[in-house]
């Protein structure tokens, strides 16, 4: 179980919005747009992806202690290597990725929802403190959502045996959640892009997963790197030796 909050979907308010800021951010986000370019086929399958060579500006909402700032570029920089993207820190609060650490959360927008959100308000929270065990885990995950990944337990081809009554008790008990929370978070599958990897229980978007909350057997253990499937799926959205950039379109 993570120390830290569990990182929570943040609910999309207009799905067509979020539709056009893909499409609009990078056309190959879906192959299956109909004329209208609003088809619900096309809304099920849309992906978020950054156009391969979009640099990202970072900034900061508050005003976080030098160190907690430092900590947190720090592991955001551990995802350039991976990818086409380029990245620079602003001291302006208007960056693409607009960073809140004043907070109790941890969540991200996923990819080019960010661009949806007014220019006034964060994209990403970040409650985790460099103190914590799990606080590189957090922000290479939230990062990772930025980059357009999903949680990886909601992965279609999971099948995790949840216990769902142990679930919700520790859930609420630890994180006041309530059932709508859980469902949504933990027992939901992504069903709005196609899966580019097979089912990684090594990703760093993936929830750890305690066996006294599944069958008895089944566990994760709280991932700390970006796995090997991570770093293909950016690579796939972001190609590095690509000239002409990728594709978002399953191969």
């Amino acid at each position: 179980m993570l120390n830290s909050k569990p990182c929570l979907k943040l609910e999309i308010t207009d799905p067509v919005a979020s539709f056009r800021a893909a499409i609009n951010e990078n056309p190959k986000n879906t192959s299956h747009a109909s004329n209208s370019g609003l088809s619900p086929r096309a809304t099920a399958i849309l992906a978020k992806c950054w156009k391969p060579d979009r640099h990202l500006t970072i900034s900061f909402m508050d005003q976080p202690p030098a160190a907690l700032k430092e900590a947190i570029k720090r592991h955001i920089w551990e995802w350039a290597d991976y990818v086409s993207l380029t990245f620079s820190f602003i001291d302006s609060k208007d960056g693409i990725i607009r960073i809140k650490t004043d907070t109790a959360e941890n969540a991200s927008q996923i990819g080019t929802d960010a661009l949806t959100i007014d220019a006034n308000k964060p994209t990403m929270f970040i409650a985790a403190r460099p103190g914590d065990l799990d606080f590189r885990t957090v922000v290479l995950h939230e990062f990772g959502h930025a980059l357009g990944l999903h949680h990886e337990h909601l992965h279609p081809d999971a099948n995790i045996p949840w216990d769902k009554p142990k679930v919700y008790k520790e859930y609420a008990e630890k994180w006041g959640m309530n059932k709508k929370s859980v469902d949504l978070n933990i027992f939901t599958p992504i069903t709005e892009q196609v899966a580019i990897t097979d089912y990684d229980t090594t990703s760093i978007m993936h929830y750890p997963v305690e066996k006294e909350l599944t069958d008895g057997k089944f566990e994760v253990a709280m991932n700390t790197e970006i796995s090997s499937k991570d770093k293909k799926i950016v690579a796939y959205y972001y190609p590095i030796d690509i000239p002409d950039g990728g594709s978002c379109e399953t191969p």
